[in-house]
């Protein structure tokens, strides 16, 4: 093998090594993550409630249980390991994303054109990547097990991918938009299987107290304290942490957050619930009739995928700004169309351009304190991810893929 061979074969893997590597000590400065997920779990393992034992954790009971071997780790081994299943988890999400997009548009892929998909991509969606280091989040994680679930499904182990997306959404919640995905699909023991698994799952952590004769009611307590305000949009003193996100949060980047912010402070804030509602129940209609007319295109599950997080991101009741690490997918997707369609090749980048627009070059360090805030709070984020949901739900309007030549050189 010549050198020439060997660097086209493992340069990227090289460049990653050392970007990861080079990175490390800034992702180990701040231990956020490393405290609060361990802490949790610590509660979970002595029996105890996860309020006021761990205040701060806002997440489903089953990721505090699932997080126990941590709680053993000393602090600078939890980063390493952590950090380590953080990029991997990273490589792991662009990786899947690239196979979906490539059943989407089948064939041979020159150099040219493989690497405009990856470094275009990697371009607009970097800075989320980053964000959730920096926070140590688990959301890279959860997205690769999304994306495993999905493609799982795609090649035909539909219930080794139900089992995947159930795992990510009892330790996510937001996830279980996949399961009538399922049901559109056809695929119903797949879609028993997984709400089997999701139950077992978030039984789990109070299974495991009931073992040692206590009585903490994991479940019924997040549910109460913070999943139901968060889905009636309603201030719960016995949640610090979810209280403080009620309202015209700027750094809440959903429709609920968006809504808010569109009425404080204007005679609609006494309606701000119903519009809320209604935004949600026409915006789910719309998906659905989408994802109903793609349901026997099977080529078409980079496409479906990508809807789908989109949805995630905004009709969860908090979205931060890690949390669109999501859009790898809908941003490859949409790159793919503009290397490989002609025919959709301007409105593809013309998408991607205004997306990023909204989602990144408004809101960084270079753009400034200002213009970050201001984008927040006219919910930029928001419409990066709409741009991409409209020319992704004309496609499949259109439902056909055009491949044709000559593509980007």
């Amino acid at each position: 093998m010549t050198r020439k061979d060997a660097l086209r074969q493992y340069g990227t893997w090289v460049a990653v090594i050392v970007a990861a590597a080079a990175y490390f000590p800034r992702f180990a400065k701040d231990s956020v993550g490393m405290t609060l997920y361990p802490q949790g779990a610590e509660c979970v393992l002595q029996g105890v409630p996860l309020n006021p034992c761990a205040k701060m954790f806002s997440y489903p009971p089953v990721f505090a249980f699932l997080m126990a071997p941590f709680a053993a780790m000393p602090m600078g081994l939890r980063v390493a390991v952590w950090y380590v299943i953080s990029v991997a988890a990273t490589v792991g999400c662009f990786v899947i994303s690239e196979k979906l997009v490539m059943r989407l548009l089948p064939g041979r892929w020159s150099e040219n054109e493989l690497a405009w998909l990856r470094i275009v991509t990697i371009i607009v969606s970097i800075k989320f990547v980053l964000a959730v280091f920096e926070w140590q989040a688990y959301d890279t994680l959860t997205y690769f097990i999304v994306l495993a679930g999905l493609w799982a499904v795609v090649i035909n182990r539909a219930l080794w991918g139900a089992a995947a997306l159930a795992l990510a959404a009892a330790i996510k919640a937001m996830p279980l938009v996949f399961l009538p995905y399922l049901v559109v699909k056809r695929r119903f023991w797949a879609a028993g299987l997984f709400v089997v698994v999701f139950i077992a799952l978030w039984l789990l952590p109070d299974a495991y107290a009931a073992l040692k004769n206590m009585r903490p009611h994991y479940l019924e307590t997040w549910l109460r304290q913070i999943a139901g305000p968060a889905l009636a949009n309603e201030a719960n003193p016995d949640a610090l942490f979810w209280t403080s996100w009620i309202g015209a949060n700027i750094l809440n980047h959903s429709f609920t957050g968006m809504v808010a912010r569109l009425v404080v402070d204007t005679p609609a804030a006494a309606h701000g619930k119903a519009i809320l509602y209604t935004l949600c129940a026409a915006y789910i209609a719309v998906v659905g009739l989408l994802l109903l007319r793609s349901r026997r295109r099977d080529d078409f599950a980079a496409i479906d995928g990508s809807i789908l997080v989109i949805s995630m991101l905004l009709l969860s009741p908090m979205t931060s700004r890690y949390h669109y690490i999501l859009l790898i997918l809908p941003y490859m997707t949409v790159v793919g169309l503009a290397v490989r369609d002609s025919s959709l090749r301007i409105a593809a980048i013309v998408t991607v351009v205004a997306s990023f627009i909204l989602g990144t070059a408004t809101s960084n360090d270079l753009a400034g304190r200002v213009l970050t805030e201001w984008s927040y709070a006219h919910n930029f984020l928001v419409h990066s991810a709409l741009v991409l949901l409209v020319f992704l739900g004309y496609v499949i309007l259109r439902n056909e893929v055009r491949q044709t030549a000559p593509a980007i050189a």
